[in-house]
This record gives C-alpha cells, sequence and structure tokens, in this order.
C-alpha cells in the first residue's frame, strides 16, 4: 500500500495534527522523510499482520547468502528445476551515446511579420 504526503493531509483535514498524533500514538502510522525533505504517512493495517513462530524466524535468520552471488543462486535453482523469471535478473545495458545539446543561437527577434496598426505604443 502506498502512502501520502503530510502536505495533502494538511491540506484535507481541518484537526490534521491531532489525527496524526492519535496514529502515530496508536503505531498505526509510520512517517518516512524523503530526500526533499516532504514527509510521506504510511497507514500500517493489522489485519494483515500475522504471528510468526519463533522457531521460523530463528532458521531464517541463521542461513547467511553473503558469500553467494545472484549467478550462483541462479545455478542453484536450475540445477533443482526451479525457472527464474526472464526479466528479474539485471541486464547489462548497452552504452548509450550522449546527444550534444543544441546551442541557442544570439539572434535578434523581429517583430517584421506584424504590420504598424496592430503594434502601440504604451508610454
Amino acid at each position: 500500500m502506498g502512502g501520502i504526503l503530510e502536505a495533502d493531509v494538511k491540506e484535507c483535514l481541518i484537526k490534521h495534527d491531532e489525527v496524526i498524533q492519535e496514529l502515530k500514538s496508536e503505531s498505526l502510522l509510520k512517517v518516512v522523510v524523503r530526500s526533499d525533505k516532504q514527509s510521506v504517512l504510511f497507514y500500517r493495517d493489522t489485519s494483515v499482520e500475522h504471528p510468526m513462530e519463533t522457531q521460523f524466524a530463528e532458521l531464517w535468520n541463521s542461513v547467511s547468502v553473503r558469500e553467494i552471488t545472484e549467478q550462483d543462486i541462479e545455478n542453484y535453482l536450475k540445477r533443482v528445476g526451479i525457472a527464474t523469471i526472464e526479466g528479474f535478473m539485471s541486464k547489462k545495458k548497452a552504452a548509450t551515446k550522449k546527444i550534444p545539446a543544441k546551442r541557442r543561437r544570439n539572434v535578434r527577434m523581429l517583430n517584421s511579420h506584424l504590420d504598424s496598426k496592430m503594434l502601440k505604443e504604451f508610454n
């Protein structure tokens, strides 16, 4: 689920500070500050949360894949018979040619296409 900018919430609600503080105190709202200094509000939906068994969490945390590269993982999956997604792996991009920027010429603009009846001088 996506977030909403805090500025948008402030624009829509009269008592926006009270609502935001109440949701923060109930741990239903997470605030993330972006690089452009805007705050994004994310709502935590408690209806989709499920408890996790401690044994599963311990097993998950005990597995280390730091030494294994993506290529090793892909080769292992092929050996086992599991196909990987085609577009998932990062592909090397071909070198792109840089297009030089077009220079603007300093040309004096003349309004010679306008006749003298259209042009008026305002002093």
